[in-house]
């Protein structure tokens, strides 16, 4: 039940992403050279990205904490979106699984969530916008017994969120 729970959470989210996509996608077509006048709409629309509330994973390699380039294109697509919406925040957390241990685990999963932080500055998301923990192994996706390698723990979660304007 609880696993069924997590499925359908990570799935859910993989929805928000591709609706999100399907959505700049159109935003991205010109518009038609016959209409001169934009058309009116119920809200004002935004050319900036927004992905409010996305969650992305980076996998890394038993005791390593280099980014592959999958988890490069990641950090080209939050840096995308962060770098061109003021508004928002990325926090980074860096995880591990139960291979070694819980001090060597909490020091990789740091070292995992420094890379990914570091990548994304390097990217052009300002560092004032990322907030960076790490929990070693305390926290995982998949339980499993000491010395169990479990690549779904070897992970960074980052989350991109959109902050709401301050009322003055």
């Amino acid at each position: 039940m609880f696993q069924t729970a997590k499925i359908m959470r990570a799935l859910a989210a993989s929805l928000v992403l591709i609706a999100a996509a399907g959505c700049a996608e159109q935003a991205a077509s010109p518009q038609s050279a016959s209409s001169a006048a934009p058309k009116p709409s119920a809200a004002p629309m935004s050319n900036d990205p927004e992905l409010a509330g996305a969650w992305y994973q980076i996998f890394f390699d038993t005791n390593k904490a280099d980014i592959d380039s999958r988890g490069q294109m990641v950090i080209k697509n939050v840096a995308y979106v962060a770098t061109n919406n003021d508004m928002t925040r990325v926090t980074v957390i860096g995880k591990t699984d139960r291979v070694g241990d819980a001090a060597s685990n909490v020091a990789l999963s740091q070292r995992r969530a420094d890379q990914v932080r570091d990548a994304l500055i390097a990217a052009g998301v300002p560092a004032a916008h990322i907030d960076t923990r790490w929990t070693g192994e305390s926290s995982q996706k998949v339980s499993t017994i000491d010395e169990a390698s479990e690549q779904r723990n070897r992970v960074v979660d980052v989350t991109v969120i959109k902050l709401l304007p301050r009322k003055q």
